[in-house]
């Protein structure tokens, strides 16, 4: 009890601080990603590879693993000969492909575009997997992927930055094959009782603008649930590793179309 009070404090201090920080020395870049969609993009994607990765990626490696253990069980009973179509959502460098099965045909979607490199360099280093193509769009409005052409749907860390849970969902719904799959991984709010929701709302505005449109306190799994699949699993993944507090609620799950 004691432990937990103290990394929920130091946390308290830690994004007082990166407000204060924020809005005096490093008020040039606050501006910056405040008043250019393209600069924050631009500097998220640069950011996250490599300096949020090296630190992020690897204390998400179990509940990665647990989403793709998922996808295969989904999947166990149809004919392993046929490849398995699949499209992932805000693949950005490409952190899960390490944890595909064999004989899929992926194809990858991502609103940011500086994003594409990365992946495309990280993509060289999994041959196991049949790339289909690259589509730079948003995921509210997947206008390049056509009507009930996949098995499986892949979100892993998405939702918090949709302009529009809902509208991912509809569209997720609409390519999927009728019994097909959406296997999810998300960080979400603290329960309404913890103090832990209330740091999260404080650095919002800050960690939006740093982490390109990420909000930490949403209740994504109340939205999957009402998207109109015929049925969602859905179970809770906490984190507790010190790093990871604000991010260390977490839901895991598939939904079947």
């Amino acid at each position: 009890m004691i432990f937990g009070a103290l990394i929920t404090m130091s946390w308290f201090v830690l994004c007082s601080l990166w407000w204060v920080a924020a809005l005096t020395i490093g008020i040039p870049l606050t501006v910056m990603l405040f008043v250019s969609k393209t600069f924050r993009s631009s500097f998220f994607s640069w950011f996250f590879v490599y300096i949020i990765g090296p630190i992020f990626q690897p204390r998400t490696i179990a509940p990665r693993r647990k989403v793709f253990q998922i996808l295969k069980d989904s999947v166990s009973d149809r004919d392993k000969k046929v490849p398995l179509e699949v499209l992932e959502i805000g693949v950005g460098e490409g952190p899960n492909l390490q944890f595909y099965p064999e004989n899929c045909n992926l194809t990858v979607l991502d609103k940011n575009k500086f994003f594409e490199s990365y992946y495309a360099q990280n993509a060289k280093k999994f041959p196991h997997i049949s790339y289909q193509r690259t589509v730079i769009q948003p995921a509210e409005n997947m206008n390049d992927v056509a009507d009930n052409s996949l098995d499986v749907v892949v979100s892993t860390y998405l939702h918090c930055s949709c302009d529009d849970s809902m509208a991912v969902l509809k569209e997720v719904r609409r390519v999927l094959k009728p019994g097909g799959k959406y296997v999810f991984l998300e960080h979400v709010c603290y329960p309404a009782n913890e103090f832990g929701l209330s740091i999260q709302r404080l650095i919002n505005p800050i960690w939006f603008l740093f982490f390109n449109g990420c909000t930490l306190d949403r209740d994504t799994a109340a939205k999957i649930k009402r998207a109109g699949f015929s049925e969602v699993i859905c179970d809770k993944y906490i984190s507790t590793d010190w790093w990871m507090y604000l991010v260390r609620h977490q839901i895991i799950g598939v939904a079947t179309n």
